[in-house]
């Protein structure tokens, strides 16, 4: 199966705590959660029910959007080139923890199933979204 998510790939970062010890998310993180909810509920086939078993991640692409200082990257873009980001946020934990959390429920009962990740990458593209590719084993 595969979802491609419209829009910036966003990172997900632990609760934050009130000084009362009551743990909450921001607004902003909790609406584009939902708003990766929406688009992958949209684009899975109908009748679809949640994977029960183990998740094989096969491909998963987070785009973000050129830099503005970008000249020469930009026409390497426009010719398919890869350019890779090597700056935040965290590929392994931070951008993986915004999508799969949006996805429980949904695509699979619970993220803890995602068991494989044979390929990710943080990339450059002229259109931001996140492209993953997954199956049940």
């Amino acid at each position: 199966m595969k979802l491609i998510i419209s829009g910036i790939p966003f990172s997900k970062q632990s609760f934050r705590f009130t000084k009362t010890g009551h743990k909450y998310q921001k607004k902003e993180i909790v609406d584009k959660e939902n708003a990766v909810k929406w688009q992958a509920a949209n684009q899975l086939p109908a009748g679809f029910k949640p994977f029960t078993k183990g998740v094989r991640v096969t491909r998963l692409s987070f785009v973000f959007p050129p830099l503005k200082s970008f000249t020469k990257e930009l026409i390497l873009l426009k010719n398919g080139v890869k350019i890779y980001k090597t700056t935040e946020p965290d590929l392994t934990d931070n951008l993986n923890k915004g999508l799969f959390d949006a996805m429980q429920g949904l695509v699979y009962v619970n993220d803890s199933q995602v068991c494989v990740m044979e390929y990710s990458e943080k990339i450059y593209g002229l259109e931001p979204r996140t492209e993953i590719e997954l199956e049940e084993i």
